[in-house]
């Protein structure tokens, strides 16, 4: 829905830029104020015009190359016409404050000459220039993960530092209550070292590069729990590239409780258009098989507004994601290679619904610390008058690009970093990933390494 409404401004916006740009070539004149350049330029600026909607309704290698075109052009886009616009109220209100007439700054030859006209020419070659370096530094930005450090300290007597067992084992409790997992494996750090990571975003813009630095990171941790807080995925399993070997390397990451996500909002398969995704009549159902078993293969346990008790010290939730659709998984096992298999028949059943975070946390000891993964940080109130002592979201990217990244802070209470909330510490990451624009401008990818320590 948000794309259709959009689309008459999209249009439009397409409409200003070209008029724009063809104005500039008439204003250099000479060869440029000629019928060929005109039609050179406006070949190339339909087609990534149109290339949302190509990538929407096309298959194979033609869908692959129109939507990476498109991720790479909305970026391009927003500063392109930013910048324009700009120039242009700079030029309205000089004009108007020096009492000249707007066409002062006319873009035709026939001003050829005039102060007016040759700045006019010249401001729209540096827009032209900010906007190419701008853009180019976006791109290979988003294509860089850094690593941000963070400590937390939980008001529980207990000791998160604790003797494992001999043997590995998975035990069902009864209801309310939570499933209890043991390990095996020892660790000699008294705090509990967790690595966060959210909005991988897999698809046409992030793929295998990406995941070998995100993994890389992680075993330079060397983390006692490993956190996927949502969005895993980017709607159209399809689009990963060579997911067998993504799978892979996420697989090979150690660490001592295992790896651990929720669902995100983009972890369901749905028709994407210029990043909108369009809703069907039908319930949402997160995790299509491919992704269910590629979260297999990739040794990640995905919790579904369920909760563990690790090693009987501390519980761990995840939450269905705000959208409070639910997904049944089904009983009907699939082979494991059946992670490549698109054409999978989808025998997942969707239910209406989340756990409140009271539901959540009944039948819980609150004298144990208690982490929660919610992809939304939405309910952060709720969740800390509930007992949470550590919510670990994502979503927000941290706005991505500037000046969006401006608004995030108006719409969520906390929407990137650390943010305490009584007994209870939300933390927030930007993601590792990318949605939409394949560019990172005043923001960063990260995998955020996060020190819990319980503290009477």
């Amino acid at each position: 829905m948000g794309a259709v409404l959009l689309s008459p401004i999209y249009l439009l916006l397409h409409l200003y830029l070209a008029i724009r740009i063809l104005s500039w070539f008439s204003a250099i004149g000479g060869p440029m104020d000629s019928t060929w350049v005109s039609v050179l330029f406006l070949i190339p600026f339909v087609l990534v015009t149109v290339s949302p909607l190509l990538g929407a309704f096309t298959h194979g290698r033609l869908k692959r190359a129109t939507k990476q075109i498109s991720n790479y052009w909305l970026g391009i886009l927003l500063y392109l016409a930013l910048f324009l616009l700009l120039s242009d109220l700079i030029r309205i209100l000089f004009c108007l404050a020096s009492h000249q007439p707007l066409s002062g700054f006319a873009w035709s030859s026939e001003s050829a000459g005039t102060f007016s006209h040759t700045t006019a020419v010249i401001g729209d070659a540096v827009v032209f220039a900010a906007t190419a370096l701008l853009s180019i530094y976006g791109i290979l930005h988003a294509r860089q993960v850094k690593k941000v450090t963070c400590s937390v300290k939980i008001p529980k007597s207990c000791e998160l530092s604790t003797s494992k067992s001999e043997h590995t084992e998975t035990i069902s409790a009864q209801k309310p209550g939570a499933d209890t997992v043991c390990t095996s494996k020892t660790r000699s750090n008294a705090n509990l070292k967790i690595a966060l990571v959210a909005d991988l975003h897999l698809g046409y813009s992030v793929g295998l590069p990406q995941i070998r630095k995100i993994a890389d990171i992680i075993r330079e941790m060397e983390p006692d729990l490993i956190v996927f807080a949502g969005d895993l995925f980017d709607n159209e399993f399809a689009a990963i590239g060579q997911p067998e070997e993504c799978a892979r390397v996420l697989a090979s990451l150690k660490s001592t409780y295992g790896s651990f996500a929720c669902w995100g909002n983009h972890d369901v398969e749905e028709l994407i258009f210029a990043g909108f995704t369009f809703h069907s009549k039908k319930e949402k159902v997160f995790g299509s098989p491919q992704m269910n078993q590629f979260l297999k293969a990739s040794g990640i346990r995905i919790l579904e507004d369920e909760t563990l008790l690790i090693d009987n010290v501390f519980y761990l939730t995840g939450r269905l994601d705000a959208s409070c659709q639910k997904k049944k998984s089904s009983e009907d096992k699939m082979p494991d290679d059946s992670i490549l298999k698109h054409d999978a028949p989808n025998t997942n059943k969707s239910v209406s619904g989340r756990k409140t975070p009271t539901e959540l946390t009944a039948g819980l000891d609150p004298e144990k610390p208690y982490i929660v993964i919610d992809h939304q940080p939405s309910e952060l109130p709720e969740l800390a008058a509930a007992g949470a002592n550590l919510v670990l979201s994502g979503h927000t990217h941290d706005g991505q690009l500037f000046p969006a990244s401006l608004t995030t802070r108006i719409g969520w209470k906390n929407s990137h970093g650390k943010l305490c909330i009584g007994n209870m510490t939300s933390i927030v990451t930007s993601g590792a990933g990318v949605w939409g624009p394949a560019m990172r401008v005043g923001t960063n990818n990260e995998v955020v390494e996060i020190s819990v320590q319980a503290m009477p």
